[in-house]
């Protein structure tokens, strides 16, 4: 997608990697508390949506990060995302809560926490985030003195991989699961 398909209000609210260190300071001498998240955010769904109204209601300004198809591809294989990072990142910084979207690079997100140096670090309780405590962005965070939280599932029913597995349905997701694995490049408008 081109830059010029995008639309201007979206544009204002994409901020790159290399500008987080200059948002996270403008927005800090304004006073404003800022919380940040990030997330592959593929195939939105109501889970998502609730995660990010209440990540919302932790500060003034939501900060999201929407992780690279190539850092997703890195975590969880070829056949992921299903929708190319760009589009991913519009659609999520379309919905009300979301204040600014940035691409995020890697598949940690420690770089990013920081540069923007968030008040709050959003994260949904899953099995691999149960140790927490020990990660690298525990530690980013906690060396500037912000914190994070951890916050149950929204939608313990809808998941992207169900979703996807609805839409195929069940047995020909079977069928058509080894024959994705050649499939490499996420969907791109």
């Amino acid at each position: 997608m081109s830059a010029a398909a995008m639309p201007s209000s979206f544009k204002k609210r994409l901020v790159s990697q290399s500008n987080l260190l200059e948002l996270g300071e403008r927005l800090r001498k304004s006073g404003k508390k800022i919380v940040f998240t990030a997330g592959s955010w593929d195939l939105m769904h109501v889970g998502q949506t609730r995660y990010l109204e209440e990540a919302k209601k932790l500060g003034d300004i939501l900060v999201v990060g929407v992780v690279a198809d190539r850092a997703i591809a890195k975590v969880k294989g070829p056949n992921k995302p299903v929708l190319g990072e760009k589009i991913r990142a519009e659609v999520v910084g379309a919905l009300r809560a979301v204040d600014f979207v940035t691409i995020v690079p890697e598949p940690s997100c420690a770089p990013s926490l920081g540069m923007l140096k968030p008040d709050v670090h959003v994260t949904v309780k899953e099995d691999w985030t149960s140790d927490w405590k020990d990660s690298v962005e525990n530690r980013v965070v906690k060396s500037y003195g912000g914190k994070i939280l951890v916050v149950d599932r929204q939608s313990t029913t809808i998941s992207t991989s169900k979703i996807l597995a609805r839409a195929i349905g069940g047995g020909l997701s079977e069928v058509l699961k080894d024959f994705m694995q050649y499939r490499k490049d996420p969907l791109k408008e």
